[in-house]
């Protein structure tokens, strides 16, 4: 479906003619009133976070083109207006996947600056403010801003385009007691049958309390379980693999299979 409509949206939406990039491009159509509310490319940057993954070298344009307008590529300081960091969320996100470390670099130091990063040593929970003055943090500006911190270049492009479908049939962590407790990692080594998994501090309050989770498509009788570097037997068989027991705080747990 994608295909045969992008021929329209780049004339008509995107306007690009001849690989470049008009003045303005559509931030939002409405059939009804066949409205085309078109905008300068900084309001495209959203619309190039989802393009990347199927037409990167458009949404590259538009975030080139979107830079310049906004100043990112000079030494001047950085116009944000208070309250609303969308573009600049929009910007670390494709800066992160296009590789462009210095204009990435220089987002981030104003978000260092400017968006109030903050630990909550209550609740163990790390976010930004972004100068909103609100009784709990902004989830989508939050989202956004998390997903600039967890991408590399060309990983967004990647999750669509080399999916791991492996995944689905490899051993599965489910069932841990969140936000009591959280996985920092939890990633299956084809080659050595192992599964590696991490639990952060947890909540302050709860630390050293017992907690579980389960992992399922595994076979109990043929594996052995480390936790911090020991053999342990703190787990039991369920139905669709095992249960392991351990305390809220930070563990390592391997997993391993020997067939």
């Amino acid at each position: 479906m994608f295909e045969q409509w992008w021929p329209h949206a780049e004339t008509h939406y995107v306007g690009l003619r001849d690989g470049k990039l008009g003045d303005t491009l559509t931030l939002y159509y409405d059939p009804i009133l066949r409205y085309d509310h078109r905008r300068g490319p900084e309001s495209a940057l959203m619309m190039a976070v989802y393009l990347a993954p199927q037409k990167p070298q458009v949404a590259e344009l538009i975030f080139a083109a979107a830079a310049e307008r906004l100043g990112w590529m000079t030494d001047a300081p950085l116009r944000e207006p208070r309250g609303n960091p969308r573009f600049t969320l929009w910007g670390l996100i494709l800066a992160r996947e296009f590789g462009d470390t210095a204009i990435y670099d220089k987002l981030a130091t104003h978000c260092e600056g400017h968006h109030e990063p903050a630990w909550d040593t209550a609740t163990g929970e790390f976010t930004w403010g972004f100068r909103l003055n609100e009784p709990h943090p902004r989830g989508q500006f939050n989202a956004t801003r998390m997903m600039a911190e967890a991408l590399s270049e060309g990983a967004w492009r990647r999750l669509f385009d080399q999916p791991n479908f492996r995944k689905f049939e490899e051993p599965t962590v489910y069932g841990v007691d969140f936000p009591t407790v959280c996985l920092s990692q939890a990633r299956y080594d084809v080659a050595r049958r192992r599964l590696v998994i991490a639990t952060d501090a947890g909540l302050p309050h709860a630390a050293g309390q017992p907690t579980a989770f389960r992992v399922a498509n595994i076979d109990p009788a043929s594996c052995q379980v480390e936790i911090d570097g020991c053999p342990s037997d703190d787990w039991r068989v369920v139905a669709d693999g095992l249960e392991i027991t351990t305390t809220v705080g930070e563990h390592v747990i391997l997993i391993t299979q020997s067939r």
